[in-house]
């Protein structure tokens, strides 16, 4: 039995919590950072259209978590261009 699920573009609520699941899964300690970082980190995510859907979102936090130095959880914004995106 077929299940339809909407596309990760269309679901823009679930970003959060799926950003932060994966940064538990790929080791990150959750942050202390201000409430208005956290909010331009969640509108960077909820603007990209997120064309490689739930597992793009995995790979982008899993690089940003392996490339990190320290336990301070970042990501490139050029990641998320389409230009880029395109690329890969």
């Amino acid at each position: 039995m077929p299940i339809q699920m909407p596309s990760l573009r269309e679901r823009s609520d679930d970003i959060p919590l799926l950003v932060e699941y994966f940064i538990g899964r790929f080791g990150k300690k959750p942050e202390r950072t201000s409430e208005l970082s956290t909010r331009k980190r969640f509108k960077l995510f909820e603007s990209y259209q997120w064309p490689g859907n739930i597992r793009e979102l995995q790979n982008v936090i899993e690089r940003a978590v392996i490339l990190s130095e320290d336990d301070t959880f970042s990501v490139d914004g050029a990641w998320l261009k389409e230009k880029y995106a395109a690329i890969q």
